[in-house]
């Protein structure tokens, strides 16, 4: 009996009289009655195999084909085009787009189509043309050139400035769970970034550091992320414009969000026993002190007279910018909103943010 050969990278196994192919059923009967061992004609074969290909199983079936030691590459594509491809709702130039695959985006391929390619990149899944991927082999081969370094911020605000160390000029803040790709190589425990268009550090003792991909993002997530970026350039304008740096802001309106967005200018900075300077060194009652005096409000030198001040509120009425004491007044921070404070803690954490509730509560006192 002559053999067929099928010239083609696809693995037919024949188990209790069926054939299996992805996608496709085929049932084979044996002849009653015969003791010959039952065969299929080559042309019923090549028939089942056409229509397969006709519904893209072969290139499908590429996916289970991907070579790797490791596996980590299996489906895994990265973007081929310039500065960004559409990502659609069906695999039509005419079809409505849902997201972004940026030029530097990695993605999985879910389905391979007539020149289209279904995948999910992040949030986002849709189709692409698949001219605009690198696949297979080739995708593994370039991995390297598509990772890219991440922090994400820990700290509940912090400042991003203008070069590494406490002392470098603030450029803007950011808020905890936010993450950035790091634009270069550390310095001193120091990270570069890009918010919203402003090159800056921030320090890593309040950052979390990751290697990874970067995906693409769906439409949403796109006018939220140019939303986020517009509100961080307003904010540092305005602010920039409302209050000067160098002097007290009384004339501006004492409001307790005032008073903690300033403090939290001075997040990482260090804790210094005795001292009252926001950039070089403070303790917790000089920072409290400090921060105060930048918007004309005299604050006593230290917690035990500091505790008389204003007037007492529960913790439960607390509002930005009202002092908490802990223990037997021997600390106190100033009160952020969301159950945090913003103090200077102790020379090993410097100026940061904690849980308000941390330790015993044993006044909270407004002076606005």
């Amino acid at each position: 009996m002559d053999k067929t050969h099928i010239m083609q990278r696809m693995v037919v196994p024949v188990v209790a009289g069926m054939i299996l192919i992805p996608g496709n059923t085929l049932y084979v009967h044996a002849e009653e009655g015969t003791d010959e061992q039952a065969f299929v004609q080559a042309s019923g074969i090549e028939s089942v195999l056409e229509e397969c290909y006709e519904t893209e199983v072969k290139d499908n079936l590429d996916l289970y084909l991907v070579p790797t030691e490791e596996g980590e590459y299996l489906n895994m594509a990265f973007s081929d085009t310039e500065e960004y491809t559409y990502i659609r709702s069906a695999p039509d130039e005419d079809s409505d787009w849902i997201g972004k695959l940026y030029n530097d985006s990695a993605a999985q391929v879910l389905e391979y189509l007539d020149g289209w390619t279904r995948i999910r990149s992040g949030s986002a899944e849709g189709y692409v043309p698949a001219d605009t991927l690198i696949t297979g082999t080739e995708a593994e081969e370039c991995a390297d050139e598509y990772e890219n370094n991440t922090v994400t911020v820990t700290a509940g605000v912090l400042n991003v400035r203008d070069g590494q160390g406490t002392g470098s000029d603030i450029l803007t803040q950011v808020t905890e769970g936010q993450q950035y790709e790091m634009t270069g190589e550390p310095v001193d425990g120091w990270y570069p970034v890009n918010v919203a268009g402003i090159d800056g550090w921030v320090s890593g003792r309040y950052v979390e550091t990751a290697t990874g991909f970067s995906y693409g993002e769906t439409r949403e997530e796109e006018e939220t992320r140019i939303r986020e970026e517009e509100q961080i350039r307003e904010r540092e304008q305005a602010s920039q414009r409302e209050i000067p740096a160098d002097a007290p802001v009384s004339s501006y309106g004492n409001s307790g969000q005032d008073i903690i967005e300033y403090a939290c200018r001075f997040i990482g900075n260090p804790y210094v026993w005795g001292g009252t300077s926001l950039t070089d060194g403070a303790d917790c009652s000089g920072f409290a002190q400090s921060v105060y005096a930048h918007f004309g409000i005299s604050l006593p030198r230290t917690t035990s007279e500091q505790i008389y001040s204003g007037y007492g509120v529960s913790y439960e009425e607390a509002q930005p910018g009202d002092l908490i004491f802990y223990g037997d007044g021997g600390h106190v921070g100033l009160y952020m909103g969301d159950g945090n404070i913003v103090n200077a803690m102790n020379p090993d954490q410097g100026i940061g943010i904690c849980s308000a509730t941390y330790t015993n509560i044993c006044a909270v006192r407004r002076v606005l």
